[in-house]
């Protein structure tokens, strides 16, 4: 087989901005799920500063009791510290702007603190996913954890969505 002068060989335009290109979304979708493997989360709260209202001393002994409360929700709270050891206990009761909602979808998390108000470690405290029409929806929670060395305090945050029928009503408060 024989190629003429007059045939030519076609190049194939140079790939290396493409190849670049894919490489960098591989490493993107590398970090992204590296990331969300490790538990941490891109909204996790560890090393922020709470805010002056939201830190309770915790104190060791006990049991020691309290009430967090805001327009949303209230957290009805006893605890036992020993050491860096916490069981806290509770029962959190829905207030007025979330209190006639039939269907509830919420997230309640403790978060500990250091002696300055920033956040050490974050703790999931209660989920709920219900309707309290069929009485599905449990309020009260016990925990027992090993507090990161240094907590002096602690905080809560919530996040929701409160729902009946076309009406709902998404409520949260950061740390």
């Amino acid at each position: 087989m024989t190629v003429s002068a007059n045939h030519h060989i076609k190049e194939f335009p140079n790939r290396s901005h493409t190849n670049r290109f894919f490489s960098a979304v591989v490493i993107v979708v590398l970090v992204l799920v590296t990331a969300g493997c490790s538990g941490k989360g891109w909204r996790g709260w560890e090393g922020r500063l709470t805010k002056a209202d939201n830190r309770l001393a915790v104190e060791t002994g006990g049991p020691h009791a309290g009430i967090w409360q805001t327009n949303d929700i209230a957290i009805h709270y006893r605890y036992v510290r020993e050491s860096n050891r916490l069981t806290i206990e509770g029962q959190v009761k829905r207030q007025a702007r979330i209190k006639y909602f039939h269907r509830l979808r919420a997230w309640v998390w403790i978060h500990f603190l250091d002696e300055s108000g920033h956040v050490m470690e974050s703790r999931r405290l209660w989920a709920q996913n219900g309707s309290d029409v069929y009485g599905q929806i449990r309020y009260r929670f016990v925990r027992d954890w090993q507090m990161p060395p240094g907590t002096v305090a602690m905080g809560f945050s919530y996040s929701g969505r409160a729902q009946d029928r076309d009406v709902w009503w998404d409520f949260w408060r950061l740390p």
